[in-house]
C-alpha cells in the first residue's frame, strides 16, 4: 500500500467514524455516550490528524530517498 493510500484511508476511516457516530447520538443520549465521546472519539480526532501529518513527513523522506538514489519511480504514492 502507498503512504498516499494509507492516509486516504485513515482520513476517510475517521470521518465514517465521525458520521456513524454522530448518525446514533439522538438515540444514545445518557452519560455513557458523553463519556465515550469525551474519551474516545474525541480524543482519536487529534490522534489521527496528526498521524495524518505524519504521513505526510514520510512522503517527503521517501520522495527525498528517490532522488538522492536516483529512483525516479513513483511506485511508493
Amino acid at each position: 500500500m502507498s503512504v498516499s493510500g494509507a492516509k486516504g484511508m485513515l482520513y476517510d476511516a475517521m470521518k465514517d467514524l465521525r458520521l456513524r457516530f454522530d448518525s446514533i447520538r439522538s438515540q444514545w443520549a445518557d452519560e455513557a455516550r458523553h463519556h465515550f465521546e469525551k474519551e474516545e472519539i474525541e480524543s482519536l480526532e487529534p490522534r489521527v490528524l496528526a498521524a495524518i501529518k505524519a504521513l505526510d513527513g514520510v512522503t517527503e523522506i521517501i520522495q527525498r530517498v528517490h532522488r538522492e538514489c536516483g529512483d525516479d519511480s513513483d511506485s511508493f504514492f
